[in-house]
């Protein structure tokens, strides 16, 4: 099996340095592992890394930067087989989580697994997803 990594070099990423969040931080935004494609936690900040004023906006952001990255390695959202979410105050906003999620995720459905934790990397940020892809390479 070949593992290939990939670094995101879309502008929704990049830091005030010039550089991406992923050199900054030293990892790849998704690697290929044969036929699956691992996308690393994505989060909600406004494509300008301002922090949106309402959760709704941090969902969609999420969603859309994970379809980039998905996309940068050869896959789709609708090649998920699993994803992950991560919620800082999950009861509050469930509900419209879902329904964003539902825009972005259609049937036949992933896994899902919903996680509540006390924080996350940026004070603010109440959401990060991550998903696993099977996306067969064209042989």
């Amino acid at each position: 099996m070949t593992k290939q990594a990939f670094e995101s070099g879309h502008p929704v990423f990049a830091t005030k340095d010039g550089s991406t969040i992923f050199r900054k931080f030293a990892y790849s935004s998704a690697v290929r592992a044969g036929d699956f494609v691992y996308v690393a936690g994505q989060i909600g900040l406004n494509p300008d890394g301002s922090m949106p004023e309402d959760d709704a906006r941090q969902f969609v952001n999420a969603f859309d930067r994970l379809k980039i990255v998905l996309e940068d390695a050869g896959a789709s959202l609708g090649d998920i087989v699993e994803l992950v979410s991560y919620h800082v105050g999950l009861q509050k906003h469930l509900p419209q989580f879902m329904e964003i999620k539902n825009r972005y995720i259609h049937e036949p459905y992933p896994t899902w697994t919903i996680l509540e934790i006390a924080g996350l990397a940026r004070p603010g940020l109440v959401i990060e997803i991550k998903a696993v892809a099977y996306a067969p390479i064209a042989r």
